[in-house]
């Protein structure tokens, strides 16, 4: 375990000298732990290259296999450390924009009243992202909405509720008035798509399922909040879940629109990695995300 700690901090600090220096340990310590590493993976796992060292196949073969067994290792001496009451149980969330918006604080104020003594820690971005921290153990679950072309690898999802996506716009669009729009009404507008191919070829396809090409695209972006701006300063369009607007479509600022003919539909749920029981505190708050 020991060795494969000192590897991780050889590749997270980029030099033997600054993991040493982060370890407190001596660098022929630590060189001594890499070797025997390697020797009893029968790999190297370093090289030298023209900006120091970089990780060789094996090095990044094992690295997020590294990070996986370390982060069990802290998730299950916490979880002892909770039962015999000497610490506090922690739990670490990945979320997108729009879950991290609704669905995760209500949970969580809610588990702040009936578990008072669990620590949360919440990293939101890119799915992609949160859900590669996942598979490394950096976060124990991870909470977003799962897009049709989402492939999930060996990560199991728990489907909680199902988001339908609308046409979102400025209020006072030409087309705003409208209770249903034909998409071919939006051809020609500035059209702002996630920043992610999945989810991009996602939105091309309600297009192409509807007989139309796809317009050019203005902006790209994972950026929540990038959009809601965009859409509230210019003549942008964009397609998402009102629950995600809900505050500026209650304020008459923005509005959503059915295009009668798209049903662009996901699930939105809690991904976990496979094969890991979860805590009561993490049970809890799955509950409490099914009921908000």
């Amino acid at each position: 375990m020991r060795q494969l700690q000192r590897f991780v901090a050889v590749v997270d600090n980029g030099s033997f000298n600054r993991a040493s220096e982060a370890l407190a340990v001596s660098q022929p310590s630590l060189t001594r732990s890499i070797q025997l590493l390697e020797g009893t993976l029968e790999a190297p796992l370093f090289e030298r290259g023209p900006r120091g060292i970089v990780l060789t196949p094996g090095g990044e073969e094992l690295l997020p296999r590294a990070r996986l067994i370390l982060a069990e290792r802290d998730r299950a001496l916490a979880a002892l450390r909770s039962l015999t009451g000497k610490r506090a149980q922690t739990i670490s969330i990945g979320a997108d924009a729009s879950f991290s918006m609704q669905r995760l604080p209500v949970a969580l104020a809610r588990l702040a009243i009936t578990h008072p003594m669990v620590h949360v820690t919440v990293k939101e971005g890119p799915l992609s992202e949160m859900l590669d921290l996942l598979r490394e153990g950096a976060v124990t679950l991870v909470c977003g909405a799962r897009g049709p072309l989402l492939d999930l690898g060996e990560l199991e999802f728990r489907p909680l509720a199902t988001e339908r996506a609308g046409v979102i716009l400025r209020a006072d669009h030409p087309q705003a008035r409208a209770r249903r729009i034909r998409l071919q009404d939006l051809k020609a507008d500035r059209w702002i798509v996630p920043d992610h191919p999945a989810l991009e070829e996602g939105w091309r396809t309600i297009f192409r399922d509807a007989d139309l090409p796809a317009p050019p695209i203005a902006l790209r972006t994972s950026s929540l909040h990038v959009v809601k701006g965009c859409l509230l300063s210019g003549p942008f369009v964009s397609l998402g879940d009102p629950s995600s607007f809900a505050e500026e479509i209650s304020a008459g600022r923005l509005v959503c629109l059915d295009t009668g003919a798209l049903r662009y539909e996901r699930p939105v749920g809690v991904f976990r990695r496979p094969g890991i029981k979860p805590s009561e505190t993490e049970r809890a708050l799955s509950r409490l995300l099914q009921s908000s």
